[in-house]
C-alpha cells in the first residue's frame, strides 16, 4: 500500500487550520514513495517503517494519535494491507506514517459546525465557499425583512461566487432596496472581498455589519472579522516565495486578532461559531510566538472533550502539533508540562541522530518529570524503561522498571509494554524471546498487534528457515509483505524448493518462490539449478509483463524475463536462447563467448538483485556461489593476450559500462578514467575498422 505522502492536505482541511501552510514536521507534506524496513531497531527514526506502539523510532505524529487514542479521543481504524503478493509492500506493521494519520478519526465529535463535502480547497479561506454560499441563501430566504424580488437578486449574486481569487467585481447596492437587503448585500461585498484577498476592505465591511440589528449578520459578520484579521495576520509574515517569517508579524496585530477572537466569544459563548473561534486562539498564539499559551489551549482542548468549545481534528492535530510547538524555533521543553506532550518529546529525544547540536534527553532530565506523571504513573514507568533500554543499553534494568498493565483504557501502552519487554527478551536471552514472540502472537486479537509481533518473530523464522511458517491456508506469518520479504530476501535455495514443490503453499506463493529461485540461480551462475527449475516456468510465462501486458499478470512475478530468444552481436558472435545458453555454461561455465551471452541477457534484462556494487563476490541473500557481473567478463578478456573479435567487443562493452553518466552499471568495482583511456586507445589502435572502435566518441 504504498502511499503518496498527504498529510498536508488533511491539516489544511481543518478548520483549524485557517491558512495555506507548508508542513514543517519531519514526514509531512513531502511528495515521495515509500518502502518499509522490516528491521525496527527502535531507535533510528524512520516515517515509512512505524509500529502501533509507544517507540522513539517512530513519526511523532504516530506516538501522539496513539496517545490520543489511549485518551480516548481518537479511534484508530485497521490497516488495510496490499492484497496481492507480488506487489506487496505494506500490509498492517509497519506502515507510513501518514497511513495511519488518514486511518484516523475522532471518537469524541467536533463541536465545530461542519463544512459541505465539497469544501476541497487547500487554502481555508476559500474552504467555506459552498458552506458559505448555502448559509446565506437560507438566511435570505427565511429572512421576513427582504421582498422576493430582493431576495431572488440577493441568491443569484451569491451564486456568482464560485471560485476563490476569481477578481469578482463587487455588487451594486441598489439604494431602492430596504435597509436589510442592503445590509446583506454589503455583506456579500464583504466576502467577495475575503475570497478575493482584499483582507482591508474586508474588514471595514465586516466591522461596520458586526454592529448592525440583523442577528445573523450580526454575529456572522463578527466572527468574519475573525477570519479576515487571521488572514490579514499571516500574510504580513509571507515572503516573495511562500515561505513564512513568524518574526514579520507585527505584535500589535496579533494582539489585535486575539481581542477580536476574545469579544466574539464574549458576545457569543454559545454561538454558532463559537467551537470554531476558540480554535482560531491557537492560530493567533503561534502567529504571536506565545507558545506557553498555546500549549495550554492545546492541553486544555485534549482534557475537555465535552466542551462546547471542543474543536480537535484527530486527523489534523498531530501535524499541527508537530509543526506549531516541537517545530517552532521558540520551543522549550520547560513549556512542557502535561503527560501528553511530555511523552511525545521524551520518546522524539530517545532517537538516534547525527543533527548537529542534537543531544538525547538524559536519565536526570526524564526522572525530574516524575510529578507531572501522577495521573498516569503507568506510562511514565514505560518511558523510564524505554530510555534504560534504548538510550543506556541496560535490558535487565528495563525489564525491572516495566510493570504489567492491565488497564484496557490505555490498550497501546499495554502493546507498547508488551512488545518492549519482547525487545529486552531479545537481548537478554534470544531462546526466551523467540517463545514469548510466539505466545503474544497467540493471543493478539487486533489485526495491528497481530501485525506487529508477526514482524517481532520474523528474524527467529528467517534463521530457522521455517518454510511452514509463511505457507497454507492458516500461516503464522500472514501479512503478504512479510511473505514477501521472506520469499524474495531470505529464503535460502532449499527453502524456495521446498515452496515449489508443495502441497500447502498457494499459487502466488509457488510462482515467487520459482521466480525468486530462478533469477538468484542465474546471479550467483548456478546454472545447474536454473536448469533444473527452468522446466517449471508457466507455459504462459511470456504474458507475465509487469508493464504493458495482460491485466490478470500485472501483479505477478514477472516471467516474461526469463524469455529471452538470444542476440546477434555480429555474424561471427551469435548468442542462443537463455535455455540453451545456460545449459551450455553449466558445461563450460568459464566460456567466453557464453559468459559475454550471459552479459548480453543480463543487460537486457536488468534485475533488481543482479548488480553488486561492491566488491564482494555475493550478496546477502543465502544464495551460494560468486555473483555474475558482465563487467569482470569483459576485463578478463581484456587481460587475455589473443586478440579476437570477441575482445574487441569486451573493449566496447566494458567502456560503454560508463555511458552516459560516467557511474559504472556493470556490477563490478569501479574503473578509474585513466585505466579507461588506455581501453579506449587499444580498441581505436588494435581493431581501428570495427564499426565499435568507430562508434565510440568518449570513454566518459
Amino acid at each position: 500500500m504504498t502511499l503518496k505522502k498527504t498529510i498536508l492536505t488533511t491539516l489544511l482541511l481543518s478548520s483549524i487550520s485557517p491558512l495555506l501552510l507548508l508542513s514543517h514536521t519531519t514526514h509531512a507534506g513531502v511528495d515521495f514513495t515509500c518502502s518499509p524496513n522490516f528491521n525496527v531497531d527502535g531507535k533510528s527514526y524512520d516515517a515509512c517503517s512505524n509500529v502501533p506502539v509507544l517507540i522513539p523510532s517512530n513519526d511523532n505524529q504516530v506516538n501522539m494519535s496513539l496517545l490520543l487514542s489511549d485518551l480516548g479521543l481518537a479511534e484508530l481504524q485497521p490497516i488495510k494491507g496490499d492484497t496481492d503478493l507480488w506487489t506487496s509492500t505494506y500490509a498492517q506493521v509497519p506502515f507510513e506514517a501518514d497511513t495511519l494519520i488518514q486511518m484516523s478519526k475522532n471518537k469524541v465529535n467536533n463541536a465545530r459546525q461542519p463544512t459541505d463535502k465539497s469544501d476541497d480547497y487547500l487554502d481555508e479561506r476559500c474552504r467555506t465557499l459552498a458552506s458559505g454560499k448555502s448559509g446565506f441563501i437560507q438566511q435570505v430566504q427565511n429572512n421576513k425583512n427582504i421582498s422576493s424580488n430582493e431576495k431572488q437578486q440577493l441568491i443569484s449574486a451569491r451564486k456568482k461566487i464560485t471560485g476563490c481569487g476569481e477578481k469578482i467585481a463587487l455588487l451594486a447596492v441598489n439604494p431602492q432596496w430596504s435597509i436589510t437587503a442592503r445590509q446583506y448585500a454589503s455583506y456579500l461585498n464583504a466576502s467577495i472581498a475575503f475570497y478575493n484577498a482584499n483582507y482591508a476592505i474586508a474588514d471595514k465591511i465586516y466591522a461596520v455589519l458586526s454592529t448592525v440589528d440583523d442577528t445573523w449578520l450580526k454575529e456572522t459578520a463578527q466572527y468574519m472579522l475573525i477570519r479576515t484579521r487571521l488572514n490579514l495576520v499571516f500574510s504580513s509574515g509571507v515572503g516573495q516565495y511562500g515561505d513564512l517569517d513568524l518574526s514579520k508579524i507585527n505584535p500589535a496585530d496579533t494582539q489585535q486578532l486575539l481581542g477580536t477572537i476574545r469579544n466574539y466569544l464574549k458576545m457569543y459563548p454559545n454561538g454558532q461559531y463559537a467551537a470554531s473561534a476558540r480554535g482560531y486562539l491557537r492560530r493567533a498564539f503561534w502567529l504571536g510566538g506565545q507558545q506557553p499559551a498555546l500549549i495550554n489551549e492545546l492541553v486544555w482542548q485534549i482534557q475537555n472533550p465535552k466542551s462546547p468549545y471542543y474543536n480537535l481534528d484527530m486527523q489534523a492535530l498531530p501535524a499541527e502539533i508537530d509543526r506549531q510547538i516541537f517545530g517552532s524555533s521558540k520551543f522549550k521543553a520547560s513549556h512542557l508540562s502535561d503527560p501528553f506532550f511530555l511523552a511525545t518529546y521524551d520518546l522524539m529525544m530517545m532517537r538516534e541522530s547525527q543533527s548537529e547540536g542534537y543531544k538525547p534527553i538524559g536519565w536526570t532530565q526524564l526522572t525530574a518529570q516524575k510529578n507531572h506523571f501522577q495521573q498516569q504513573p503507568e506510562l511514565f514507568q514505560y518511558l523510564q524503561a524505554t530510555h534504560l533500554l534504548y538510550l543506556q543499553n541496560k535490558p535487565r534494568e528495563a525489564l525491572t522498571v516495566l510493570t504489567a498493565l492491565d488497564n484496557t483504557k490505555q490498550p497501546y501502552l499495554q502493546l507498547s509494554q508488551r512488545f518492549l519487554k519482547g525487545k529486552i527478551l531479545d537481548q537478554i536471552s534470544p531462546t526466551q524471546a523467540e517463545t514469548y514472540w510466539r505466545e503474544q502472537l497467540a493471543q493478539a486479537k487486533r489485526s495491528d498487534a497481530r501485525g506487529l509481533f508477526e514482524l517481532a518473530l520474523m528474524p527467529y523464522l528467517i534463521k530457522k528457515q521455517e518454510v511452514a511458517a509463511f505457507i497454507g491456508k492458516n500461516p503464522t506469518i500472514r501479512q503478504l509483505n512479510l511473505q514477501k520479504n521472506f520469499i524474495v530476501d531470505h529464503a535460502n535455495p532449499n527453502a524456495l524448493q521446498q515452496m515449489i514443490k508443495s502441497n500447502q503453499a498457494n499459487n502466488d506463493q509457488k510462482q515467487a518462490a520459482l521466480f525468486t529461485l530462478l533469477s538468484k540461480s542465474l546471479t550467483h551462475q548456478n546454472y545447474s539449478l536454473f536448469n533444473q527449475y527452468y522446466r517449471e516456468l508457466p507455459a504462459d510465462a511470456a504474458q507475465y509483463k509487469s508493464f504493458d501486458g495482460i491485466e490478470k499478470y500485472k501483479d505477478k512475478a514477472p516471467f516474461s524475463d526469463l524469455i529471452w530468444n538470444g542476440t546477434t552481436i555480429s555474424p561471427q558472435l551469435k548468442c542462443p536462447n537463455l535455455p540453451t545458453l545456460t545449459q551450455q555454461l553449466e558445461k563450460s561455465p568459464k566460456d567466453p563467448l557464453l559468459n559475454v551471452c550471459m552479459g548480453e541477457y543480463n543487460r537486457a534484462h536488468h534485475f533488481g538483485w543482479q548488480y553488486d556494487d561492491s566488491e564482494s563476490t555475493t550478496l546477502n541473500d543465502h544464495f551460494e556461489g560468486p555473483v555474475f557481473a558482465r563487467g569482470n567478463v569483459y576485463k578478463s578478456l581484456i587481460r587475455s593476450n589473443q586478440k579476437s573479435e570477441l575482445q574487441a567487443y569486451a573493449l566496447y562493452r566494458a567502456i560503454m559500462c560508463y555511458s552516459p553518466s560516467g557511474m559504472n552499471d556493470c556490477g563490478d568495482s569501479e574503473v578509474a578514467k585513466p585505466v579507461r583511456k588506455q581501453w579506449y586507445d587499444q580498441i581505436k589502435r588494435d581493431y581501428p575498422n570495427t564499426s565499435w572502435a568507430k562508434s565510440l566518441k568518449y570513454y566518459w
